[in-house]
């Protein structure tokens, strides 16, 4: 079996699409996998050997130049740097403005990739090598990759699969502002022409799986993030820490956690937050004021050992709109580390949140749903050494009912092969 991936981010350890798209591919064969990606982001993981980039920065050179992208082959990959991302400069800039999502910029980046070239004859040419059987696109929520990804599998008369992994289809973000409702309609025209041409939608959780099968009238498979931990730590960590992106409101909320981390410690105790955010005003947040040890971004190994060093680990999303509906149905994909590690998971966050309700559910972390019980919850926590391990308890043995690393390998490759045969 061939199957070309077409992502945002690169096959990685560490961001978060990167870590889920690895997991969700493991069990495949390099010469099974090549990929096709848009941020500025080199090759670190030998999972796959064959990878092609098209960059912002490459399409507007090809308005002038008529060529965009960069192929990788296995001798391009960089195991041992830290993180994926390359972007400096003007590129991080640009990275930065795409990530404000406003109506002007969706349109504007739209319209980049409509007016811009990325299937030129060296892609076709590196397609052709590789002679894939099936499209697996990682979706998003800009309508260009939706036209990218449906246009090879239509071409090619491959079937496509589309995995979902946040919700851009019910909520619309920008539906108060000028001409947020038509940008989300013409988003909406390409979702529903690529969820049209689709064999089967991947979920990542029951909740998504249940509403798109009904919206799109498509087979729905759940796949819950996996986790390559396979043996909790030992014991003996101290340390308060999150480790993820600071997008979404989740500053303001780890913010809200170190200030109260402070009070009720009388100033004993810090959360250290690692990320590889690069957005100045969230940066700019992430001080010792705030009761925030900022340590950067982590490699593999150095999220593991924090793991490791830590007595409680925090998820957060955000009580405030839209952030809040945007991220309904979304589970974190560092949640399953978090289950597996033995660490007790602190979640802090509305309670009709997926990845909040689903820990809820099984008692799998302390939660606190209400910004007045904080304070509150953050001292039982940290006093109650029963409560921490009854968590832990209960999040090891979801880890081992859901999120068992090779399951979802499995079921992808049984869902591709039965298309393709």
């Amino acid at each position: 079996m061939r199957v070309l991936v077409v992502s945002h981010n690169v096959f990685s350890k560490t961001t978060g699409m990167g870590k889920t798209l690895s997991a969700y591919f493991r069990d495949f064969k390099p010469c099974e996998l090549a990929q096709l990606y848009i941020h500025s982001e080199i090759p670190v993981d030998s999972l796959c050997e064959r990878y092609y980039r098209v960059t912002d920065s490459d399409m507007l050179r090809s308005i002038l130049i008529r060529k965009s992208g960069t192929a990788f082959t296995k001798e391009d990959i960089q195991p041992l740097r830290p993180h994926s991302r390359t972007d400096r400069g003007l590129a991080a800039k640009l990275y930065r403005a795409a990530g404000k999502r406003t109506p002007i910029i969706y349109f504007l980046r739209n319209m980049l990739w409509k007016i811009g070239r990325w299937k030129t004859p060296a892609f076709q040419k590196w397609l052709d090598e590789f002679d894939p059987q099936a499209v697996f696109f990682a979706s998003g929520d800009y309508a260009f990759l939706y036209c990218v990804a449906r246009e090879i599998a239509t071409e090619r008369n491959l079937p496509l699969y589309v995995s979902c992994m946040d919700d851009f289809y019910f909520y619309d973000r920008n539906q108060n502002l000028l001409f947020g409702k038509c940008q989300h309609t013409r988003f909406m025209r390409q979702v529903s022409r690529t969820m049209q041409a689709a064999a089967a939608i991947f979920a990542i959780c029951d909740r998504m799986a249940r509403d798109y099968g009904a919206f799109f009238h498509k087979p729905v498979y759940v796949l819950q993030t996996g986790s390559d931990i396979t043996e909790p730590f030992p014991a003996g960590g101290d340390r308060i820490s999150y480790i993820g992106n600071l997008s979404l409101g989740r500053d303001h909320q780890l913010c809200a956690l170190g200030r109260a981390l402070q009070r009720v410690t009388g100033g004993e105790r810090w959360l250290d937050v690692y990320s590889t955010e690069t957005d100045p005003a969230r940066l700019k947040q992430m001080t010792k004021e705030n009761g925030i040890r900022f340590g950067g971004a982590l490699d593999a190994a150095g999220v593991r050992r924090v793991m490791g060093e830590s007595l409680l680990l925090v998820h957060t999303e955000s009580f405030e709109n839209p952030w809040r509906q945007l991220v309904s149905y979304s589970v974190s994909t560092k949640i399953a580390d978090s289950l597996a590690s033995g660490r007790c998971l602190f979640a802090y966050g509305p309670p009709e949140v997926a990845s909040i309700a689903y820990l809820r559910e099984y008692n799998a972390a302390f939660c606190v749903l209400d910004e007045k019980e904080l304070d509150k919850g953050l001292a039982r926590i940290l006093r109650e050494e029963s409560l921490r391990q009854s968590t832990v308890a209960h999040a090891l043995a979801l880890a081992a009912q859901n999120h068992q690393i090779g399951r979802n390998s499995r079921l992808i490759r049984q869902v591709l092969e039965e298309t393709i045969k």
